[in-house]
């Protein structure tokens, strides 16, 4: 009897562990999301600023700093590219969330008929 109620309080604490983390993955993913956005208006900034000097670099005549300057640039480019996948991963995730719960309570739902069995 005592095993039995210990597994209906584990229950109910599983299942408000996985209600507060799915909450707290949605804010989570939500402010990941706002973050990557201010970081690729940052990057974007920075690679304007960057082409704008490497420019300046070639009309002076400064050949080879300007090279260094390309590689630094497409190094930026590369780094926001990988900050528009991110983003859109936690996107993806953050709408596929309520299929995740649907899921979860599916199962939840058929565990009660496995626990019967056993006693």
């Amino acid at each position: 009897m005592a095993l039995n109620g210990g597994l209906r309080s584990a229950s109910k604490l599983f299942k408000s562990s996985q209600q507060l983390v799915s909450k707290s993955g949605k804010t989570f993913l939500n402010l990941a999301i706002s973050r990557i956005k201010l970081l690729q208006n940052k990057r974007t900034l920075h690679l304007k600023q960057m082409r704008k000097e490497m420019a300046q670099f070639l009309l002076t005549g400064q050949e080879a700093i300007a090279r260094i300057w390309v590689e630094h640039v497409i190094r930026e480019q590369s780094i926001w590219a990988a900050y528009e996948i991110l983003e859109l991963f936690c996107e993806f995730i953050l709408t596929r969330v309520p299929i995740l719960e649907t899921q979860s309570r599916d199962v939840e739902q058929e565990q009660p008929h496995r626990g019967r069995e056993f006693t």
